[in-house]
């Protein structure tokens, strides 16, 4: 039988990957200045953020209409495949609780179709879903695909920095006296990605130490570096990437490091200028 992966548009896997592998990617709607733009697989994390720069509003999302996953649900399973669905976070977005709740009414009509709630957003959703397509393509199982999903989304978490606090203070996630004193002092958050949400973890004083803070978090948690890759992701920040791109490969000496845009979806709720790592952190 064979076993088809799908995602959102929150999980900013490339289209050139997601095409080459079968990987179906849901929509977003973006409500920008009025206006909705569509986040699907052809909007490009680099021409949403020139949208971006545009807007005299903050943006917002939005779920794209139910009978759009519905179409997408059935088409994929039409030929008797399995479909996992891999959702964005639940404490970020209603779409996992719609998909569930569609693909329990289609299992009752015989569709196999799993749905996911990673916990996370963009790439940290995205590249388990990646190589769960490959473990596909190689002859896993369901089942294994579905253990290995659940162990990377349960075990990994991403650490970021953030250059513009306005975003996560729309979205409730920092106070504004906070806000002004980190503006005011030069103080970067460190985040962290947390049962399904992005919360504050620390914070450090200037570029320079947070990005020593990432590379020391990697240095501490990541399970076996010469085996593993880390994964950098940013938005419009790419002389921080290089800067940690040298910092790890000093410090840590991951098997490989690999470099992914945050995407238009994830970008509405944390803005641009940000730079995170992740990879796989060790058990327990």
């Amino acid at each position: 039988m064979s076993i088809k992966l799908m995602t959102d548009a929150a999980a900013d896997i490339p289209k050139e990957y997601a095409l080459a592998h079968g990987i179906e990617i849901l929509p977003f709607i973006l409500n920008c200045d009025g206006k909705e733009v569509i986040a699907d697989i052809n909007l490009t994390p680099e021409a949403f953020y020139e949208i971006f720069h545009g807007l005299k509003d903050i943006p917002s999302t939005s779920q794209i209409s139910p009978a759009v996953l519905e179409e997408m649900f059935r088409r994929l399973t039409a030929d008797g495949s399995s479909l996992i669905y891999v959702s964005i976070s639940a404490n970020g977005s209603g779409i996992f609780n719609t998909a569930s709740l569609m693909a329990q009414e289609l299992r009752e009509e015989g569709l196999d179709i799993t749905v996911v709630d990673s916990g996370m957003f963009s790439i940290p959703i995205g590249f388990p879903v990646m190589r769960a397509v490959e473990m596909a393509e190689a002859g896993a199982s369901k089942e294994e695909i579905l253990a290995y999903l659940t162990e990377s989304y349960q075990r990994d978490s991403a650490y970021i920095v953030v250059d513009d606090l306005k975003y996560l203070k729309k979205g409730g996630r920092i106070k504004a006296t906070q806000m002004v004193i980190s503006e005011m002092l030069d103080i970067k958050p460190i985040l962290k990605i947390n049962d399904g949400l992005i919360e504050a973890f620390g914070k450090v004083r200037g570029v320079k130490k947070a990005l020593s803070k990432l590379v020391d978090l990697t240095a501490e948690l990541m399970d076996n570096p010469q085996e593993n890759e880390v994964v950098i992701l940013s938005s419009e920040a790419d002389e921080r990437v290089e800067i940690l791109t040298k910092m790890l490969n000093e410090r840590v000496q991951p098997k490989t490091i690999s470099c992914y845009n945050i995407g238009p979806v994830v970008t509405v709720h944390i803005g641009t200028g940000v730079t995170a790592v992740y990879f796989k952190h060790k058990a327990g």
